[in-house]
């Protein structure tokens, strides 16, 4: 069945030059004394429903291994590859999110993400599960979504904090704004939100759920939900208590970035070659891909059994059941002998409030292997400067090397340089930090620093 509107006119006349046996019925959308429907005897929706009841039997063709999509990762650290996701991986997924975001048929969503990436995709099949109405924007631009919002009452949507960022920018920009009483939840991946992103989400979104998940395409979205705000329960100001209460804790659990506790149909495990509570992340279950495309792996991935799929993450579970995230193994830096995770420094920087944005990196370094550099975004109203000052509103190497000490931020993994980063950072098409490629840019603009140690 194709359904079409005026617009396709041109594109219309060449399909019909071709055979398609499998295409039984036209539908056009649009005015019943339109030439066009004369011409081409399409259906109308009247005489859509009048004929349905004589349409033959359909004849399902199944994939192999029940595979429903391959849907490709962002390829943040390389080449995107192709996931093969079954049917049941990708149902139980959506009913997760429905039951733990609260998604139902009243929601009007508005799609801010990607549908050829596993999380835009996910949810946008939860939202028709539950029966809800779908905001559909042909390619995301802040401006165009904020317009969509106060325009349709829009009531959920899912961000990265890119998309945050830059929705939040376009908010502070309005004389008036009037669409955040209609959003009622907030679905946020990718990636964790910094407290001013969190804080600017619960004034401009007074009345929404913020929920934060962490997954990969691997294990069709998400493996664990952490609310971050709730307006039924917190006020403006309680959940940074509650941030700040995880960070307290984070010493017992090697300063990793609390992502919450496992969706009900998941199950994880931390694998570590020492003794310790730190190590790989690993999980099993229907939620796990069959395989990635065109590649045989010599232990093929079975939902029903017992292999287990490493994330490429390194982390920890705490008594509570939450699982604190330290980082990608892949994502590793090795400086003078330690092992350093971009996350873990990351997230301690995004708590000042002078800096809005930042991305950690290693260089190679004659001395030390790789040298941490850390790529910082200001604030607005905020200057920088490469000299140590101590005026109100103002960030320097210095400055910022002293905060790190006090935050008890372990000393080999405080950035030995610090550089003010001018332009937007390196994003995949979801939104994720491209950390290769800022590395590579990076270098280019360091290509005559030597060791400063």
């Amino acid at each position: 069945m194709l359904v079409i509107d005026e617009s396709s006119y041109t594109w219309f006349i060449n399909l019909q030059k071709k055979d398609i046996p499998s295409l039984r019925w036209h539908v056009f959308l649009g005015s019943s004394s339109s030439d066009f429907i004369k011409k081409w005897n399409l259906l109308t929706p009247e005489l859509l429903k009048k004929h349905l009841t004589k349409l033959p039997p359909f004849r399902y063709s199944w994939a192999p291994e029940g595979a429903v999509i391959i849907c490709f990762t962002s390829g943040t650290t390389g080449k995107p590859k192709g996931v093969t996701l079954s049917h049941a991986a990708l149902i139980i997924q959506s009913l997760a999110k429905i039951a733990i975001v609260g998604y139902c048929e009243d929601d009007i969503y508005l799609h801010t993400a990607p549908l050829c990436h596993i999380g835009g995709l996910s949810s946008a099949m939860a939202m028709l599960m539950v029966g809800s109405c779908h905001v559909l924007m042909s390619k995301f631009d802040a401006q165009s979504a904020v317009d969509a919002i106060e325009q349709y009452t829009v009531t959920s949507l899912i961000t990265v904090p890119a998309i945050m960022a830059d929705m939040v920018l376009v908010i502070r920009g309005k004389e008036t704004w009037n669409g955040g009483e209609s959003v009622k939840k907030i679905l946020n991946g990718g990636g964790s939100l910094s407290n001013e992103l969190i804080m600017y989400s619960s004034i401009f979104f007074p009345k929404a759920k913020l929920i934060s998940a962490y997954g990969m395409t691997e294990t069709c979205s998400s493996l664990t939900f952490l609310t971050l705000y709730d307006s039924t329960y917190e006020k403006i100001g309680q959940s940074f208590q509650t941030a700040a209460n995880r960070r307290s804790d984070t010493m017992k659990y090697s300063q990793g970035v609390c992502v919450g506790k496992v969706a009900p149909h998941v199950e994880l495990s931390i694998y570590s070659d020492a003794s310790g509570h730190v190590g790989r992340i690993l999980t099993r279950g229907p939620h796990v891909m069959l395989r990635y495309w065109d590649q045989t792996p010599t232990c093929p991935l079975d939902p029903s059994n017992d292999v287990w799929l490493d994330t490429g993450d390194i982390g920890s579970i705490d008594h509570n059941g939450n699982l604190w995230l330290l980082g990608r193994t892949n994502g590793l830096i090795k400086s003078g002998g330690e092992n350093i995770y971009p996350e873990e420094v990351e997230e301690i920087l995004l708590e000042h409030s002078g800096i809005a944005g930042v991305v950690i990196v290693g260089i190679p370094d004659v001395r030390l292997t790789e040298m941490v550099v850390a790529c910082i975004q200001t604030s607005k109203d905020w200057q920088w400067s490469e000299q140590s000052v101590s005026e109100d509103h103002h960030l320097s190497p210095g400055n910022l090397r002293q905060y790190c000490m006090k935050k008890n931020l372990s000393r080999f993994k405080i950035p030995k340089v610090f550089i003010l980063w001018r332009k937007p950072f390196p994003l995949t098409t979801s939104g994720k930090i491209r950390r290769d490629q800022l590395r590579k840019e990076l270098m280019y603009q360091l290509h005559s620093l030597q060791s400063n140690i």
